[in-house]
């Protein structure tokens, strides 16, 4: 397969994006089946009669792949922000570490959920429960 992309590559080079993907494919492909026979899940052949038949050693190769694949996936940087960046440059340090220490109430140096509630109510950010004037249809 690699070497089917390399000459497809070689001759096309508007291939580039389908080479990447053939060649991440079979790499993993490759770790997949080394890290089945690392885990001592190889077939009866290579790891004696405690090993997996064939059939039962490709399937295990074919779930591993499977899960390599999908964490790559997931993986994937999550989508930038058109935010601005924010500077702190100017933020009162020592005001922050006060507040944050009047709601550590248990001087933990965490907030519990209900003091972070207080905290947001009196600072008026606290998200409200959307309410419906309109009956449910059922």
């Amino acid at each position: 397969m690699n070497h089917a992309a390399i000459v497809q590559l070689e001759k096309d080079a508007s291939t580039k994006a389908e080479h990447d993907k053939v060649m991440n494919f079979t790499t993993t492909l490759r770790l997949a089946l080394h890290n089945t026979f690392r885990y001592g899940q190889g077939t009866q052949d290579m790891v004696g009669p405690a090993g997996y038949t064939t059939e039962a050693f490709i399937e295990k190769v074919g779930w591993r792949l499977g899960r390599y694949l999908t964490d790559q996936v997931e993986q994937m940087p999550p989508p930038e922000l058109d935010e601005p960046r924010r500077s702190y440059d100017n933020i009162d340090m020592q005001s922050m570490q006060q507040l944050f220490d009047k709601y550590d109430s248990e001087g933990t140096g965490t907030v519990k959920l209900k003091d972070f509630t207080k905290m947001l109510i009196k600072m008026g950010v606290a998200p409200k429960t959307e309410t419906y004037d309109k009956k449910p249809d059922v």
